[in-house]
């Protein structure tokens, strides 16, 4: 299919988005993904002829589905071009089609032309260390470390890179040479050199550098939290409780460092521990809603009434705060009505828009939809985009819930009247229509959200698994999900969809792989779908049941497991 002048004028022009600033899309049932992390993208000064039409060429070339043919177009526009946005564009191209060597070159002219892009040196250093150029991928690192002035921060992120490279020993190796080389000292060498061990799957080895680096510092709260990480996950509960109870000693008032101590007790038994933690706190708020939850999921529900009554009888100096918090623990209890009156408190701040949606949607669930939506709809006479954009996509949601998905529909259509630059709106509404499938509506709306926002993983996972889903145009999906894969490999829907598309083009061990680690980053009924396919189809009946089966525990009314069990003809 030819590309759109709307996605070729993204490439050559890459406009930001035209919303609000705040407009991102919004999760949804229909294969949704996190919202990407997108870089401002600046708007490109006219440069000369040449380098723009290889620019165009290159476009034209890979929505033909010619990666190859595009990555060589883009490399030279990037080479003729003094414009970093191009060499940045060349390089997600380039991963794209796995062409590391020439991603490895694009990525050091990106580097070159913005030397204080540590996304550019990023880049450079995976491509450099996948073609096994290892001190071209030292001299990016070491930059980086420059950029990020030696922090802790900048040597996680050597470790994250270096992980990346498929190569254990080569990586190890050039973690301790660059640790040497900045003169690290022993206890933030040993700790770098933990997560490093921890990200290449060697958890007993990272957890005796953690410990060996606690022992050199025992005063570093983030060693402790780390080493209690490790030990937790090697079953070794206890140790990994004590190093947790000591960072917690160190630092009484790190909220959430006292709260995640709490949960860990609770959940590995130690029930009137954690509650002790909680109660010893000071009392704010949102402590006491955590402490109202907390015994409802011990199933005491008296024990939650009673610190209810006791959360209202506490003063606050902000009454809104406190009635927000109240609002989820009345919420939490059930009591829904009270729940509405305390966020009809909330009139000021950030969280009067939450709370007014919330209401509207209490109401909703109540069962008086109309009224909610009649909230929703005096909610968007404020001349705010933000707020009228929420109210939007409240109503849509709401009608989505009850089963009335054309309404849900016809509401984004009508959003998107009152905000065209919205990627909210826009998003949802490709998400709804590839649910109604109408896939050549999906495909208009993604294309106009990934033109203005490029490196919207969001947004190119959701129309590559469209079309894979949908269609037969498995290569030209197979890209798209590609390059969001790139921008991020640890999200489990875009893991998924590499598997889906890897299995619709019948690469069948290669679609368990992914499928297995999307499962593992996500116990997600759709996914237990997906991989549950693979395995039937490869003739391992019995694990494909055990996984369905888990996947309708977690959501007995997924929409893709159950079409999935019935077009298969499982029964359990």
């Amino acid at each position: 299919m030819g590309c759109t002048a709307a996605l070729l004028l993204s490439a050559c022009a890459s406009g930001g988005q035209s919303g609000p600033e705040s407009s991102q899309p919004e999760a949804s049932e229909a294969k949704d993904t996190k919202t990407a992390s997108t870089e401002p993208v600046a708007r490109l000064e006219p440069t000369d002829d040449e380098v723009m039409y290889r620019v165009f060429a290159a476009e034209y070339m890979g929505s033909q589905g010619d990666l190859e043919a595009a990555v060589g177009e883009y490399l030279e526009a990037a080479m003729l071009s003094e414009d970093p946005d191009i060499a940045r564009r060349a390089t997600r191209i380039a991963y794209a089609a796995e062409s590391f060597q020439q991603a490895a070159m694009a990525a050091d002219r990106w580097a070159l032309l913005a030397p204080n892009s540590v996304s550019a040196r990023e880049s450079a250093t995976v491509a450099m260390l996948l073609v096994g150029d290892y001190l071209g991928a030292e001299y990016q690192i070491l930059a980086i470390l420059d950029l990020m002035n030696d922090s802790t921060d900048a040597r996680l992120l050597t470790v994250e890179l270096l992980a990346q490279s498929g190569n254990p020993q080569q990586a190890t190796e050039m973690l301790d040479q660059i640790l040497e080389i900045r003169g690290t000292d022993a206890d933030e060498a040993l700790y770098a050199r933990s997560h490093l061990a921890a990200r290449l799957t060697d958890l007993k080895r990272a957890f005796e550098l953690a410990r060996q680096a606690v022992e050199l510092n025992p005063e570093r709260v983030e060693y402790l939290t780390w080493a209690g990480r490790l030990a937790l996950n090697i079953k070794l509960t206890e140790t990994g409780l004590e190093y947790v109870r000591r960072a917690w000693q160190l630092a009484p008032d790190d909220h959430d460092l006292a709260l995640a101590f709490a949960d860990l007790l609770a959940r590995n038994g130690h029930k009137e521990e954690a509650r002790t933690v909680m109660r010893d706190m000071k009392q704010e708020p949102d402590v006491m809603l955590s402490r109202i939850l907390f015994e409802l999921s011990a199933k005491d529900r008296n024990a939650a009434e009673k610190l209810f009554a006791q959360f209202e009888e506490m003063d606050f100096p902000d009454a809104e705060t406190k009635a927000y918090y109240m609002a989820q623990a009345a919420e939490a209890l059930g009591n829904f009505e009270q729940a509405m009156e305390l966020y009809s408190e909330v009139k000021t701040g950030d969280r009067a828009l939450a709370a007014a949606v919330r209401t509207a949607e209490l109401q909703a669930m109540g069962g008086d939809i109309e009224s909610a939506r009649a909230k929703l709809a005096e909610l968007r006479k404020e001349p705010n985009p933000v707020i009228v954009e929420a109210s939007w996509l409240a109503e849509s949601r709401i009608l989505r819930e009850a089963g009335r998905k054309e309404e849900s529909f016809n509401a984004l259509g009508e959003g998107l009247s009152d905000l065209p630059g919205s990627m909210a709106l826009l998003y949802s509404h490709a998400l709804l229509a590839a649910e109604l499938g109408r896939v050549d509506i999906a495909e208009r709306d993604l294309r106009r959200v990934i033109a203005a926002q490029p490196e919207n993983a969001a947004a190119l996972n959701a129309l590559g698994y469209t079309l894979a889903d949908q269609t037969e145009r498995y290569k030209e999906a197979e890209s798209l999900i590609r390059q969001a894969y790139i921008l991020q490999p640890e999200e489990a829907s875009i893991v998924d969809s590499m598997g889906w598309v890897a299995f619709r083009l019948g690469r069948y061990g290669e679609a368990g792989r992914f499928l297995q680690k999307a499962w593992q980053l996500d116990r997600n009924p759709e996914i237990a779908a997906h991989l549950g396919e693979v395995l039937w189809v490869v003739g391992n009946r019995e694990a494909a049941v055990a996984i369905w089966r888990e996947g309708y525990e977690i959501d007995s009314r997924n929409p893709v497991l159950l079409e999935t069990l019935e077009r298969l003809g499982v029964d359990f």
